[in-house]
């Protein structure tokens, strides 16, 4: 129950930092548009998307329908909102937590190190993880009131975008608690979100920039031993509609949930190494 509060306090902090209240109104001015303009009408056996009132002819991508091109585009647009403006609003709680007078304050409440670390982590994911769910679940019902389409599939692809969330935060929790500065956790989150999906195509890329099998095999050491946010969203993106999951593929493919059991893997082996050290310290 202390960790509830805790994690609910954690919350309270991150939108009163106002980023995620930016993200909140900014959501509901688009579920807002969307609400009014867009509908369907048939012609013949099939129906069109329309966007007040004039025809949307989405490219054809895979194998997508209008709805799901349509769908895809709002779930990458405000999954990467909330990834980028995520992270501005939860990388300084950490350092927060470990300010003079403030981290004496929690470390005199009877709860272990361990479990203020973990606590604070899980309210930082969870502020986001709630303006995502909140905007899918508002445009899931617009379109299926306006449109008659109840995609679920949509749904389920922001529920796995929020899991990537909380992988993802585990390496800025990590550097924070060690670091104590949020903009260096913000710098490498977000420089280790480019070279994410340099990873993702190292074979293709990264191998040939040095023909080195030690260079190679410590390249798949960073991949399966980082969260795979690339690989991960890419198969999210999956749930939606039948598209190429890689920049390089040209054909759909499979969703597969490896990426997210090796991410779980180091996301828990980051988040217990950041509980370790924050356990250890004598502040």
């Amino acid at each position: 129950m202390k960790s509830f509060w805790l994690a609910l306090m954690t919350i309270r902090e991150s939108i009163l930092k106002g980023t995620l209240l930016f993200y909140f109104v900014f959501g509901n001015a688009v579920i807002l548009l969307f609400a009014f303009a867009i509908s369907s009408k048939t012609e013949g056996t099939s129906y069109v998307l329309t966007f007040f009132g004039k025809q949307m002819t989405p490219p054809m991508i895979g194998v997508l329908t209008p709805v799901d091109f349509v769908l895809f585009q709002l779930f990458q647009a405000s999954t990467q909102a909330v990834i980028f403006l995520g992270i501005f609003a939860t990388a300084g709680l950490i350092p927060s937590l470990l300010e003079k007078g403030t981290v004496e304050l929690y470390l005199s409440k009877p709860m272990p190190r361990t479990q203020i670390f973990l606590a604070r982590s899980l309210g930082a994911c969870a502020g986001i993880g709630a303006n995502l769910l909140y905007f899918a679940i508002a445009i899931w019902i617009v379109f299926g009131i306006k449109v008659g389409v109840w995609h679920a599939g949509f749904l389920l692809a922001t529920v796995m975008a929020i899991i990537v969330y909380v992988f993802y935060f585990s390496l800025v929790a990590v550097t924070a608690v060690v670091s104590r500065s949020s903009g260096f956790a913000i710098m490498l989150a977000f420089i280790y979100s480019f070279f994410s999906g340099a990873l993702e195509i190292r074979e293709m890329a990264l191998y040939r920039l040095w023909d080195n099998v030690i260079y190679h095999r410590a390249l798949d050491a960073l991949y399966y031993g980082t969260p795979q946010v690339t690989a991960m969203m890419n198969n999210a993106a999956l749930l939606i509609g039948n598209i190429p999951n890689s920049p390089m593929a040209t054909t759909p493919t499979d969703f597969t949930a490896m990426p997210f059991l090796y991410s779980f893997l180091s996301a828990s082996l980051f988040y217990g190494a950041g509980a370790w050290y924050f356990s250890r310290q004598d502040y």
